[in-house]
């Protein structure tokens, strides 16, 4: 399958006049096994573990301004025990390592929005940011497109796109903040027919797992569409890969924290830096995962182009 050359006519024609929807199940498995041929043979490992060595150096300051900007409109101290359904997606040794980073944090936030924490904040989320450009490089590799836009750009963006993840993951929190309520803000009816089959307990869990997963296609999705150097991407574009990333994402968070929990045992072989290279581990499969998503993306794109060529639909 072709390259694509985003500035091409030929791509705005892919855009403007063809769907991912009209795909047939023999052009589907083409594109999958295209993907994989592409995984296996491109630098998409190493540019992971680039994204990951900058994801973890930028950890800190990330969930920094994550609990200062929740901190401005909830209590600080109601951000460790809503994060506790985090413990499903996270190896144990990282999760712990989390709560004390977090812990240390809330002791430190206000919840004022004084000169001192703008500043602190926006540092923060330019420090965040680097593991965003990261990232960002990542997906060019994986649309095959280079980048021409202005450093000043660049870094605009970076920030950008990592603030939206961070109120994202705020609106997220909010609304798992908010399950309870709304369950019993339910008619009483409709509520006896739902504990007839799930416990008030699984409800609130089924539905934040729900919850975690419409945010994380969101965010792929963000990202696929303003993350590379292209232009004239419609979302519906972005759907598929964020689709697959995010299920990907979620198998691998299962599988790599019962694989630490019950395997590997990361502080014999390391020492007092097994926990930091779990937490590296951890986003080096995150990171990829994204990657698989947009390369999916970019082969979804990439067999129109071809099929639309044959047809001679393009002049």
């Amino acid at each position: 399958m072709r390259d694509l050359d985003r500035s091409s006519e030929s791509h705005i024609f892919v855009e403007k006049h063809h769907s991912p929807l009209k795909i047939s199940f023999h052009g589907w498995i083409k594109i999958i096994m295209a993907t994989i041929h592409t995984l296996i043979d491109g630098p998409y490992m190493l540019v992971a573990a680039g994204c990951a060595f900058f994801s973890t150096l930028s950890l800190f300051p990330s969930i920094s301004s994550l609990i200062s900007i929740y901190g401005l409109v909830f209590d600080p101290q109601t951000v460790e025990p809503q994060l506790e359904f985090l413990q499903h997606f996270f190896p144990p040794n990282v999760y712990v390592f989390l709560q004390e980073m977090i812990n240390s944090i809330v002791e430190q936030t206000h919840s004022t929005l004084t000169i001192q924490l703008v500043v602190s904040i926006l540092f923060a989320l330019w420090s965040a940011s680097i593991g965003t450009k990261g990232l960002v490089t990542g997906l060019n590799v994986a649309y095959n497109t280079h980048e021409t836009r202005s450093f000043l750009k660049f870094q605009v963006l970076s920030v950008v796109l990592t603030f939206c993840a961070i109120l994202g993951t705020i609106m997220t929190l909010a609304v798992i903040v908010a399950l309870p309520a709304i369950l019993n803000i339910l008619p009483y009816q409709f509520l006896n027919i739902l504990t007839d089959y799930f416990p008030a307990y699984n409800m609130v869990r089924i539905s934040s797992n729900i919850i975690v997963f419409l945010f994380a296609t969101w965010t792929f999705a963000l990202f696929y569409r303003f993350g590379p150097c292209r232009s004239n991407v419609h979302w519906r574009w972005t759907c598929p890969g964020a689709f697959i990333a995010t299920i990907l994402w979620l198998l691998a968070a299962f599988s790599f924290s019962y694989y630490v929990a019950h395997f590997a045992n990361f502080t014999s072989t390391y020492g007092p830096l097994g926990t930091v290279v779990a937490v590296m581990m951890w986003f080096l499969v995150s990171c990829y995962v994204v990657l698989v998503g947009a390369q999916f993306n970019a082969q979804i794109e990439g067999y129109i182009l071809d099929r639309s060529e044959a047809s001679n639909k393009i002049p």
